[in-house]
């Protein structure tokens, strides 16, 4: 639940730095930048925060957790734009 609430939380700060013009007329790039930013919260908070290392550097295979964080993260970002266009 905590996952989602701070999903949330993105996506507000999303309209915040993009603007009202963005909900207007959103494009996918500002979704998919905050997307990949955010993947570094994983990666230097939660993840150490786990015991995994700084973006899972302790895990038998960091790279494929890598790979998938910014596949899930490209998801969040589509869905962010996906919103923005059925809300405008």
């Amino acid at each position: 639940a905590f996952h989602y609430f701070v999903g949330i939380v993105y996506g507000i700060i999303l309209v915040v730095l993009a603007g009202a013009g963005w909900l207007a007329a959103p494009t996918f790039l500002p979704a998919f930048i905050l997307g990949i930013v955010t993947v570094g919260a994983g990666w230097f908070l939660l993840a150490p925060g786990m015991g995994a290392g700084w973006a899972a550097s302790k895990r038998p295979n960091p790279m494929l957790i890598r790979a998938l964080n910014l596949v899930s993260h490209t998801v969040f970002a589509l869905g962010l734009w996906g919103t923005a266009l059925l809300i405008r």
